[in-house]
């Protein structure tokens, strides 16, 4: 996900609360925000400079958990809109049973590997609301998606940004970087299919 602002200067501005928002808004309700960029600039920035990562990851983690939280709800209340005409033809009862049984069976992968990649990340547990995936299910594993997240994308950071304390200068570059491996994972299958 291209950034629409400086994460730099975002996080400097508005510092952890800044980062609490946007995690929260990226995790279940706004997908044009920075997710894995936002994470790895924090780390760089735990490992180089004022932030501490001891608050860093537990603030990232409660963040995630709580915008997938909404984002489930949000799921669950989309189906009242077919009550309306032109959502009926979108929200077809057979499009959610089957949605359903998709999450029943492999609910759990997607909201654990939906977490890496970004737009996914925010839709999935609107989805997972809307095909009424078992709550408990899908809290253990937000639970879970949340907290590898959290640690592996911000840790990442924290320890380039230790072994290299001038990555900082080069924030820009890191963060392209981010971007472009974050979003491998939608790329790649669209190659393989036009090369079968």
């Amino acid at each position: 996900m291209l950034e629409l602002f400086d994460i730099p200067q975002t996080i400097a501005t508005y510092g952890y609360l800044g980062i609490a928002s946007i995690v929260f808004l990226e995790s279940g309700i706004f997908f044009a925000l920075p997710g894995d960029s936002l994470l790895f600039t924090a780390g760089i920035l735990a490992g180089t400079t004022y932030l501490k990562l001891y608050y860093l990851i537990p603030i990232i983690f409660i963040s995630s958990i709580l915008g997938s939280i909404i984002g489930y709800f949000i799921g669950t209340h989309i189906e009242r809109l077919r009550t309306f005409p032109f959502f009926r033809k979108i929200l077809k009862e057979e499009h959610i049973n089957k949605a359903h049984i998709f999450f029943e069976k492999h609910g759990k992968f997607a909201i654990l590997f939906s977490r890496f990649i970004p737009v996914v990340r925010t839709f999935t547990p609107i989805v997972a609301g809307i095909a009424r995936m078992n709550y408990k299910s899908f809290i253990k594993y937000n639970i879970l998606s949340s907290l590898v997240w959290s640690s592996t994308v911000t840790l990442l950071g924290f320890f380039l940004g230790r072994i290299f304390p001038n990555i900082k200068d080069y924030l820009s570059l890191a963060i392209i970087i981010i971007i472009l491996i974050s979003i491998l994972p939608m790329i790649i299958p669209n190659i393989r299919r036009k090369k079968s």
